[in-house]
């Protein structure tokens, strides 16, 4: 499902730096097909902890995770790998 954000600003050059460590987090996460709930928790603290984001840097970032881990656990690229297994 794409989200039409029609008045959203361009990025900064600092929101595409974080948007790009926040790639490489999630690409690092998933590079060998699993993703951990420790995995998760740790992209989660980076989507929320960098600070005082603008509403469309937020919906930037959850629009990534979606596109790198949540349509391929949809497609079966990705699986989720529960704690205990």
């Amino acid at each position: 499902m794409e989200i039409d954000r029609p008045n959203a600003k361009e990025p900064t050059a600092e929101e595409l730096q974080k948007l790009e460590k926040l790639k490489n987090i999630i690409e690092t996460a998933i590079a060998d097909g699993k993703i951990t709930s420790d995995e998760y928790q740790k992209i989660k603290a980076a989507i929320y902890a960098q600070g005082k984001s603008s509403t469309d840097q937020f919906y930037r970032e959850i629009e990534l995770y979606r596109s790198l881990v949540e349509e391929k656990l949809a497609k079966g690229e990705l699986e989720y790998e529960a704690p205990g297994m």
